[in-house]
């Protein structure tokens, strides 16, 4: 997968506009394709708060850059594709219990979360997302979330 997006690490982020590193198709294709199987869902923490929803999701080892989020209605889709982290040599595991070099998870949102507004930040190992909350259920046809 070739990224044709050039990106600074040492610059600030602006939340202006947004050019994503993966392409959301390519993800798509290679997360279809590999580690079938092989992937695990990370732990999450939904919390109510008077006038939004926290929701923490805890997935340590990759950057910000390898985030690709969205949200269709009342879903969340929290996908990952970190290709750095397998070792150059082949270890020999007693436990092998987490791999976040692939991830594809869908979390389901409360009927009254607007994601639409939503702000992201990946800090300490744990993606963090505020959303509001409505006093009805709501309809976002799509929202892309940014992680900063």
């Amino acid at each position: 997968m070739e990224n044709t997006a050039l990106y600074d690490t040492d610059c600030s982020i602006y939340p202006g506009d947004y050019v994503p590193l993966l392409n959301p198709d390519e993800i798509e294709e290679e997360l279809r394709h590999s580690h079938e199987g092989e992937m695990c869902l990370p732990p999450v923490n939904i919390t109510e708060l008077p006038d939004s929803f926290k929701v923490d999701i805890a997935i340590p080892g990759v950057k910000r850059q390898d985030f690709m989020v969205h949200a269709i209605e009342n879903e969340l889709f929290v996908r990952v594709l970190h290709k750095e982290c397998r070792p150059q040599e082949i270890e020999r595991f007693q436990v092998h219990e987490f791999n976040y070099e692939c991830l594809d998870h869908r979390i389901i949102l409360p009927d009254n979360a607007d994601s639409e507004f939503t702000s992201a930040v990946y800090k300490a190992g744990i993606l963090c997302l505020h959303m509001s909350k409505t006093n009805r259920p709501t309809k976002n046809l799509y929202s892309r979330i940014v992680v900063y």
